[in-house]
């Protein structure tokens, strides 16, 4: 058997012809390995027409198969005749002849059998290399969620919800989002943290995720949502003419439901908590 690897690809509706890679399958002769980017399928999701859902469906239905495939490969090597289903012809095939969501290139074929360090290395030469730098980029944030830790949480964990994670038993349809805090008394003061070294397409799913959570549970409990005080805690990136950059610009200039502050003035939050005497209100565990 060669060896080859065949990259799964998302084709967003909106970008019509333009696809995004979020994973990889690799076979040899020891059997399949398949790897997912959560970056990438977090991405996808943010630019699909269709429910965001459905890629983990198929992220996990491509993970069953494969531990499948590799059961019949190992028996296959106890009797006569060579495992003949996710062949490198399969796969050339699925390239022609997949036209929706989901897509594979044709195989790619390369020389003997591959190691897990060499494996990554593939995954990150194709699919996502943010495996590399995350390392570096968290270094650079490091500073920003101390900043936040110690001017917001620490002064009001004992008072409010502080780095709750909101899903659907609080709010229908989203499925996990993380707030650095949020209290009730009257209306809701909140806030989240948000990164600038992140792309634009993330931080639009982030904030929009955001924007979401406030208007529903400003609906749930019956609030006006011009009372609510919520806060975008994010620094202005150094490349002010940078999509991100403006994209900051334009989040600053526009309060609606938001405002936003930068990290050195996160601790405005926890006052205005105190002053208000905001309280815990969810049950959670």
């Amino acid at each position: 058997m060669k060896s080859f690897y065949s990259l799964i690809k998302i084709t967003p509706n909106s970008l019509s012809d333009d696809n995004l890679t979020i994973g990889i399958i690799l076979s040899d002769s020891n059997g399949f390995k398949v790897k997912f980017s959560k970056n990438k399928k977090q991405l996808s999701k943010s630019l699909v027409s269709v429910d965001g859902a459905i890629i983990d469906f198929l992220e996990l239905e491509i993970e069953k198969k494969i531990k499948e495939t590799n059961v019949l490969f190992q028996q296959s090597k106890e009797e006569l005749f060579d495992f003949e289903i996710l062949t490198a012809s399969y796969f050339d095939y699925l390239s022609k002849y997949s036209n929706g969501l989901l897509k594979f290139t044709k195989a790619n074929y390369i020389s003997g059998n591959t190691t897990d360090a060499e494996f990554q290395k593939l995954y990150k030469l194709f699919v996502d290399s943010e495996d590399v730098k995350t390392k570096t980029v968290s270094e650079v944030d490091k500073v920003f969620y101390n900043k936040i830790k110690t001017n917001l949480i620490e002064k009001v964990k004992d008072q409010v919800h502080t780095n709750i994670k909101i899903d659907s038993k609080i709010v229908p349809a989203i499925n996990s989002f993380e707030l650095d805090c949020i209290g009730l008394n009257g209306a809701f003061i909140g806030a989240k943290s948000l990164p600038f070294s992140q792309t634009k397409e993330a931080l639009l799913k982030n904030v929009n995720t955001y924007i979401s959570v406030i208007a529903q549970l400003s609906m749930s409990y019956k609030k006006n949502l011009t009372d609510n005080h919520f806060y975008l805690i994010a620094d202005e990136p150094s490349k002010r003419n940078s999509t991100e950059g403006k994209y900051w610009n334009q989040l600053y200039k526009n309060e609606n439901l938001l405002k936003l502050i930068p990290s050195d003035e996160s601790e405005r939050v926890a006052e205005l908590i105190q002053s208000r005497n905001a309280h815990k209100f969810l049950e959670v565990s």
